[in-house]
């Protein structure tokens, strides 16, 4: 995925824009393969609670990806949280 930093609040909010993907080592930003793609955020919500952060994730993708964060997320956000507490 090609992304940049949409908003950053430290500590607080962070939002990603996708706007293309890699295809071979090159970026790909326009064509049919990132139309359904492109535009979409990923937005990250940090809330302390009592000494401890709960993490809220927002994904704005389209049915073709659902399978794919079903499956990635879960694992990322183990290591995420194995980083952050470590």
């Amino acid at each position: 995925m090609v992304a940049e930093i949409a908003e950053n609040i430290p500590n607080k909010y962070i939002s990603i824009r996708h706007y293309g993907i890699l295809d071979k080592g090159k970026e790909i930003t326009e064509g049919p393969a990132v139309e359904g793609w492109a535009g979409s955020l990923e937005n990250y919500t940090f809330t302390d609670l009592d000494g401890k952060t709960l993490l809220k994730v927002d994904v704005d993708t389209n049915e073709e990806y659902i399978e794919y964060f079903d499956e990635s997320w879960p694992k990322a956000l183990q290591i995420l949280k194995e980083i952050s507490e470590g």
